[in-house]
């Protein structure tokens, strides 16, 4: 059970079963990473979509095509303000500024936290296939320990008859509801009939648990916590919070903890500070040994006697971090986190274990303020219990076996006395980042003359913004270097009381190329308070209004900058769903420029039997493949990107694919 090395990528769980076609993936997260998103489409159009290394494709032909048939098929809902920053110069972003979605929860102070996916599949001749992912890690490259939940189930004749599905729908329905601007019509129209097929759906929990439950918060009327009592219980958490704790060990049964080193200094800090004042525990700090005796006493009323944490070596490799850069930062307190990051509450009440897995930590705000989906499995304590999960006699490919027990240090550091402060900076800049984020935001493009130069002018919603917070905005595909300070727009709101002020104009970036235009907006808010500098930037969607119609397939030229390219295209488009995206990058940089016998530097031979097998066994492949070739010969630019040679294979075989639909 959860063996260290039974690991699974995001991209290949999301994978259609064998037959099927992405018909609706709806997805959530905290944070999101655009180039994340940018990569999930590879999921549903190629059959390898990572290289040896673990790390999505990036061939940006194969990209484009995954983009080109399945980014209208996703959306992704995610916390406003949380959004990451991209890197500059990213033209495929286009294709996914519809697949955004930012909401804010209605409960105040609350984050919109679950990791959920809900996938519906499509066959031309069996039932829809549903399948719910429930995580505890965001859609991002993160490389920290996290767990992932699979239920698939086919679509029944028995409409309503799965009441536990119940869950998943109201998630389903409540997202158009907590979306910070409208959604599109044709959207909550799927996800409607979605939440009406998930009645059907007769999901199956994985071997050895024989059923399951899941449980929202965050969504309706408060809910208490969902934990069995009268056992004993394992929780696995990042974050902790004392009070949480103390209910689990009073009330639950608590045993065994595992998260942070820093999680488990905080609460016994927090714990010793309330008992003795808050005088004396700044006097404590000053006497190391004093300190870490009164911690020793507190110990074992504020933790469970077992308490685990990830020992050094236990990060998954070294990549770990390596997504971190100055233009992509979301200091949200996950975000940035290294190691541990996985969720899970497991009880055991004799015979029967429960564990619930998902995206709660052991906090207040998890069960009491965010939104939160835990799925709950049921199985029996021999094969799913707390000993099964640590594997204690295993010595290697076990939980156990990463971890290492928490001691107080024997050496008291800094016990950061400035703390306090900073975490009230942070405060004020998450607070004015998620009113931004939850605007409504419009960019209008204006061509201004006949070199293809445009004006972009942001209009939106402006919250109050304190003097000692500055902010700043620029088009996410351009560099910071071109940011506009808006605290000069407005700083407050005149009217005493209100949140934000009517629609105004926040910047406006003149002179744009046509590939700079975005409806990605960045966001820099910073502060600096006694000695304390705090940064976050984010990213925002905004309508674009007065674009080009033909703004995608204007893209579509630019990144198919050669012939070579459009034939790399054509052979992706010809090779149809659950292709072998790594070993075609593979083949087409060992290509020659021009070989004998090539259409374009690949085997003329080779492209004819592509399109003899697309016109046997999946002529729409060849319409895919027309619309294309069509929309390339609509401008000088495009013919050109025509391969020489290529009208003599083409033609034919599309003519008989003509002949077949009269």
């Amino acid at each position: 059970m959860l063996g260290t090395r039974d690991r699974t990528l995001l991209l290949s769980s999301l994978r259609p079963p064998p037959g099927y076609r992405l018909r609706r993936a709806v997805g959530t997260s905290f944070t999101l990473d655009l180039m994340a998103l940018l990569t999930a489409p590879l999921a549903f159009t190629f059959f390898d979509a990572h290289d040896e290394k673990g790390a999505p494709v990036t061939d940006p032909v194969a990209l484009l095509e995954a983009l080109r048939r399945h980014a209208d098929k996703i959306t992704l809902f995610c916390q406003a303000g949380s959004i990451g920053v991209p890197p500059r110069d990213q033209k495929l972003l286009a294709f996914i500024e519809d697949s955004v979605v930012e909401v804010q929860p209605e409960q105040n102070g609350g984050i919109f936290h679950p990791k959920v996916w809900v996938l519906t599949f499509e066959s031309d001749n069996k039932p829809a296939i549903y399948r719910v992912l429930c995580l505890s890690r965001n859609l991002t490259f993160a490389r920290a320990w996290d767990t992932c939940l699979r239920l698939d189930g086919r679509v029944t004749d028995v409409e309503g008859n799965y009441a536990r599905n119940e869950p998943l729908s109201e998630l389903l329905l409540s997202l158009p509801k907590l979306s910070v601007r409208p959604i599109r019509p044709e959207l909550n129209q799927d996800i409607g009939l979605m939440a009406r097929e998930l009645g059907s759906v007769d999901f199956s929990p994985p071997r050895p648990f024989y059923d399951f439950r899941v449980h929202n918060f965050g969504l309706g009327a408060e809910r208490g916590w969902p934990f069995p009592t009268g056992g004993r219980s394992l929780v696995v958490s990042p974050f902790l919070v004392g009070s949480t704790i103390s209910a689990l060990l009073q009330e639950y049964g608590l045993e065994v903890l595992v998260s942070r080193p820093e999680a488990f200094w905080d609460v016994l800090c927090t714990v010793l500070r309330d008992k003795v004042g808050d005088q004396e525990f700044a006097d404590l700090q000053a006497r190391p040994e004093d300190l870490k005796q009164a911690l020793d006493q507190v110990r074992t009323e504020a933790l469970p006697k077992v308490c685990y944490f990830l020992f050094s070596g236990a990060s998954l490799d070294s990549r770990e971090g390596a997504e971190d850069t100055a233009d992509a930062e979301i200091d949200d307190g996950e975000a940035d986190l290294k190691g541990l990051h996985a969720k899970l509450f497991l009880f055991e009440n004799e015979k029967k274990a429960r564990l619930f897995v998902g995206s709660a930590n052991a906090t207040r705000a998890a069960f009491k303020a965010n939104v939160e989906v835990l799925i709950e499995l049921i199985g029996e304590t021999k094969d799913c219990g707390i000993n099964t999960l640590l594997d204690t006699d295993s010595t290697s490919d076990s939980l156990r076996s990463l971890l290492q027990e928490y001691r107080i240090p024997e050496a008291i550091h800094d016990t950061d006395e400035a703390r306090p402060v900073r975490e009230e900076v942070e405060w004020m800049v998450n607070s004015v980042a998620r009113s931004l984020g939850a605007g409504l935001w419009a960019a209008t493009v204006t061509d201004v003359d006949a070199q293809q130069r445009w004006d972009m002018t942001l209009e939106g919603q402006l919250p109050r913004i304190p003097a000692e917070v500055k902010v700043r905005v620029w088009p996410a595909t351009l560099s910071s270097e071109v940011s506009l300070r808006i605290n000069d727009v407005q700083l407050n709101s005149p009217q005493q009381g209100s949140q934000t002020e009517a629609i105004t104009t926040v910047a406006t970036f003149k002179g744009l190329s046509f590939e700079a235009l975005t409806g990605f907006f960045a966001f820099e808010v910073a502060s600096r308070q006694k000695g304390h500098q705090v940064r976050k930037r984010f990213a925002v969607t905004a309508e674009l209004v007065g674009i080009p119609a033909d703004r995608k397939e204007r893209i579509l030229r630019m990144l198919l900058s050669d012939r070579h390219r459009v034939l790399q295209l054509l052979f992706l488009i010809l090779s149809g769903e659950g292709a072998d995206v790594s070993a075609f990058v593979k083949a087409a940089r060992r290509e020659g420029p021009h070989p004998r016998g090539s259409v374009g530097g690949w085997n003329q031979s080779a492209l004819l039997e592509a399109l003899l097998r697309s016109l046997s066994r999946n002529p729409r492949q060849l319409d895919d493949a027309a619309r294309l070739i069509e929309d390339l010969r609509k401008t000088a630019e495009g013919k050109e990107l025509l391969p020489e040679g290529l009208d003599q294979i083409w033609e034919p075989v599309w003519a008989a694919r003509q002949a077949l639909k009269s």
